[in-house]
């Protein structure tokens, strides 16, 4: 899958150049809790979730009390969300962009997260997939900072320039992924589901 993401960005990339600070609005995730606040409540995305994923849809949820009155940001549909922390500097600023439809769903304080609105160069949901690319990896880990833990520097991220292909390009690069990730992960499920029922006929076969 990266292998393709890969030679699609390459071969389709344009030179016009432009930044996160240009194309969204950059705001953080969850302040002022305590280990007390979460398991139950409003759903809000994970660390690992973040990490794990290119495109986030709404499942998998972890849960945190947000009480009456309290300031917190909201994830939107079609955000791009950074992780800020790592151990090495080499997994700094993992990626993925909301594609689910949750009203009202948060982002933990380890991630930061970017209002991108569609326009005439940018197509949101593609974004996730642009920020796991080689050519854009080896922008941002420069700007990890740190000896035992790294931090990624939100302002330098926000300012690096870069390329993108063009929107109908990015569109159908987008689609073309999502079919494969689909069909993948349906491999995956029926793999699984035979290998359970094969268990359970080997037990059936020995008792």
């Amino acid at each position: 899958m990266s292998s393709i993401n890969e030679t699609l960005y390459e071969t389709l990339t344009t030179d016009c150049k432009t930044s996160f600070n240009e194309i969204g609005i950059d705001y953080g995730g969850l302040t002022g809790k305590s280990a007390e606040d979460f398991g139950y409540g409003k759903p809000f995305i994970s660390y690992l979730n973040v990490y794990q994923n290119q495109v986030i849809t709404d499942y998998n949820f972890d849960n945190v009390e947000i009480r009456d009155g309290e300031n917190q940001n909201k994830v939107r549909t079609g955000d791009l969300l950074f992780t800020l922390s790592s151990e090495t500097p080499e997994e700094i600023g993992y990626s993925a962009v909301y594609m689910g439809n949750a009203k009202e769903l948060y982002l933990n304080s380890f991630c930061f997260g970017i209002h991108i609105q569609e326009s005439e160069m940018v197509y949101p949901p593609y974004m996730g997939y642009f920020t796991s690319t080689t050519y854009f990896r080896r922008k941002i880990i420069p700007y990890a900072q740190g000896s035992t833990r790294f931090n990624l520097h939100k302002p330098s991220l926000m300012n690096i320039k870069f390329s993108l292909p063009a929107k109908e390009y990015q569109i159908k690069i987008f689609n073309t992924l999502q079919l494969l990730t689909d069909k993948i992960s349906t491999e995956i499920e029926l793999h699984n589901r035979y290998i359970q029922q094969r268990i359970y006929l080997l037990s059936k076969m020995f008792i």
